[in-house]
């Protein structure tokens, strides 16, 4: 008697065993696919950094997620410079170059938002130090070292976008033919002060 009462027990303990699984895989799939996944943009799952609805290919959200960190660089060197430049010269390049490039980088995160792309908020722990250093700097050497980076740095940027011109997406390629424009400008602005140096 105490068999037939232990099979169906055993079955069911089985069973419940397999369920408690089963459960454990779902919770972990879905932990995974929220928390481990950098597509999910606002509770939405994008492929990768594309979006199928705006039609951003992964060459469109490379050129935005680096114009971003570029962006963010120019902005925070700016504020450095605004203080510790000895130059008129060098701390009115800085003042333009903090106006365009705050302006530039909220028209390209609301652009990246609309494009379902994830851009960094912040930057790299190489050019956090590289700021860092700058902070240390004042006078002639800070003026010397800002705006031959802001050559370099303009130079890698015109390169940049001109890629970015050639998107088969019609609204990153405005944006970027568009502020294309503005950082050629800055890239002479810069070299004619560099020359002004020597």
């Amino acid at each position: 008697m105490k068999k037939i009462f232990l099979v169906p027990a055993i079955f069911a303990v089985a069973l419940s065993f397999q369920a408690c699984q089963t459960a454990d895989k779902k919770s972990s799939t879905t932990k995974d696919s929220v928390t481990g996944d950098t597509s999910m943009v606002n509770g939405t799952h994008v492929t990768g950094s594309e979006s199928t609805e705006s039609g951003v290919d992964e060459a469109g959200a490379t050129f935005l997620r680096k114009a971003a960190v570029g962006g963010i660089m120019e902005v925070e060197a700016a504020k450095i410079a605004e203080t510790n430049a000895k130059s008129q010269q060098v701390k009115d390049f800085a003042a333009k170059m903090l106006t365009d490039h705050t302006k530039a980088n909220a028209s390209l995160k609301a652009l990246a938002i609309d494009k379902k792309v994830i851009t960094p908020d912040g930057l790299p722990a190489e050019d956090e130090m590289h700021l860092a250093e700058m902070k240390k700097m004042t006078g002639d050497a800070f003026d010397k070292h800002y705006m031959n980076m802001m050559v370099t740095d303009h130079d890698k940027t015109v390169a940049l976008f001109k890629q970015g011109m050639e998107s088969t997406d019609a609204a990153l390629k405005t944006w970027a033919t568009e502020n294309l424009a503005i950082i050629e400008s800055h890239t002479a602005m810069a070299k004619k002060i560099v020359s002004n140096m020597k």
